[in-house]
C-alpha cells in the first residue's frame, strides 16, 4: 500500500469530552500523516462539538464533525464510512490511545496479506488494571458468537469462508478496505452495542475476503457509559441478549442440527447474561430489584432478538 495512501480514522462519541480529547490529542504523535478524522457524535449536549471546536487549531490534521441523533454504534460507524475519503477506514474509541506505529503497521499488513485482505486489525491492552492485561489479542469467533479474545504465539488462521471459527478484531483497533466494507453493505445496525465488528469481520470471510491481524498496540482506558459503570458492571444486558440471539440465528442456526443450535445458545446466553447478573449481587452488592430488572431487559432481548434472527436465517436459507 502506498505510503501516500490516505487513510481515514473514524471515531464515534458520546458524552466523553475528557477522553476523547486524548484521543485526538495522541493522533498528533503517530508517525504516519496522511490521514483525516472523521467524528461521529451521538453526545446529549453540545459539551462535544465546543470542545472539539477549541481543539481543531491544536491538531496537525483536519477533522470532520458529523451528528448522529441515535446511541447505536453501527449507525455511527456506517456513517462514519460513508463520509471517508480515504481508502482504508481505521476505527479507535474514543478512549483510547494507539502507540505511533499504528497506522504504519496496519497499512503494511494491507500490502503485505495483498487485495483479498479486507481488514487488519491490532491488539488491545486494558490500561486501568495494575498488569496491564490483553483485552484482545489475535481473537477469533465462532458462527455462534463465542470468542475467544486472547490467542499467543503462533495459532492457527480461520479465514475459510464455510468455517466455524472467524478471525476478528476489537473496534478500537480494526481497519478495512473502504470498498469491501460497503460491498457487503457495512455494518447490521440491529447491532446497536455488541458484536457489531465481529458480523462485519465473518460476513467479509464468507465473502472470500481475508481478516489478517498485527503487532500494534492500542492503550485502553475503558470509561463508563450508558452501557456500563464500570467493566464488571454493566446495564446493556438487553444489547448482550438480543445481539447474541440474532447473531447466532443469523450465523450458526444452519450449521449444526436444531437441537444443538438450542443447547449451544442457551448456555452462552446463561454464560453472557444470567450467570454475570446474578455475579453482581456480590461484586458490586445489587439489590434484588435491580438484578430482577436486569433479568427482565434480558428476556426482552432474547425475544426480540430471537423474532430478527428467525427472519434472517429464513431468508438466508431460500
Amino acid at each position: 500500500m502506498s505510503s501516500s495512501e490516505l487513510v481515514s480514522i473514524v471515531i464515534c462519541t458520546l458524552n466523553r469530552c475528557c477522553s476523547l480529547e486524548k484521543t485526538l490529542k495522541s493522533l498528533n504523535q503517530i508517525n504516519y500523516r496522511y490521514f483525516e478524522v472523521i467524528i461521529i457524535d451521538s453526545s446529549d449536549d453540545e459539551s462535544t462539538r465546543k470542545m472539539l471546536d477549541d481543539l481543531k487549531m491544536d491538531l496537525d490534521f483536519p477533522i470532520q464533525i458529523f451528528r448522529s441523533s441515535v446511541k447505536n454504534i453501527s449507525v455511527s460507524r456506517n456513517m462514519g464510512t460513508q463520509k471517508s475519503s480515504g481508502k482504508i477506514v481505521a476505527f479507535i474509541d474514543d478512549d483510547a490511545i494507539p502507540q505511533r506505529d499504528w497506522l504504519d503497521k496496519l497499512l503494511a499488513t494491507y500490502t503485505l496479506k495483498g487485495d483479498k485482505c479486507a481488514g487488519v486489525g491490532g491488539s488491545v491492552k486494558d490500561m486501568t488494571k495494575a498488569d496491564l492485561p490483553w483485552q484482545y489479542y489475535q481473537g477469533i469467533t465462532n458462527v455462534m458468537s463465542h470468542t475467544i479474545p486472547i490467542r499467543l504465539g503462533k495459532v492457527p488462521n480461520h479465514n475459510q469462508s464455510q468455517g466455524f471459527w472467524y478471525n476478528g478484531m476489537m473496534g478500537t483497533n480494526s481497519s478495512y478496505r473502504k470498498e469491501l466494507l460497503e460491498k457487503i453493505n457495512g455494518y447490521d445496525e440491529f447491532f446497536d452495542y455488541f458484536l457489531d465488528e465481529t458480523d462485519v469481520c465473518l460476513r467479509l470471510i464468507q465473502a472470500g475476503y481475508e481478516i489478517h491481524y498485527c503487532d500494534t498496540i492500542v492503550h485502553h482506558y475503558p470509561q463508563p457509559s450508558h452501557n456500563r459503570y464500570d467493566q464488571k458492571h454493566l446495564t446493556c444486558w438487553y444489547s448482550l441478549a438480543k445481539n447474541t440471539t440474532y447473531f447466532a440465528l443469523k450465523h450458526g442456526y444452519n450449521k449444526m442440527p436444531s437441537w444443538i443450535f438450542i443447547l449451544r445458545l442457551s448456555s452462552l446466553l446463561i454464560y453472557r447474561c444470567l450467570l454475570r447478573i446474578l455475579r453482581l449481587k456480590f461484586s458490586h452488592n445489587l439489590n434484588n430489584h435491580i438484578l430482577l430488572d436486569y433479568i427482565k431487559q434480558a428476556i426482552k432481548g432474547i425475544y426480540l432478538g430471537w423474532s430478527y434472527g428467525v427472519n434472517t436465517s429464513v431468508h438466508s436459507s431460500n
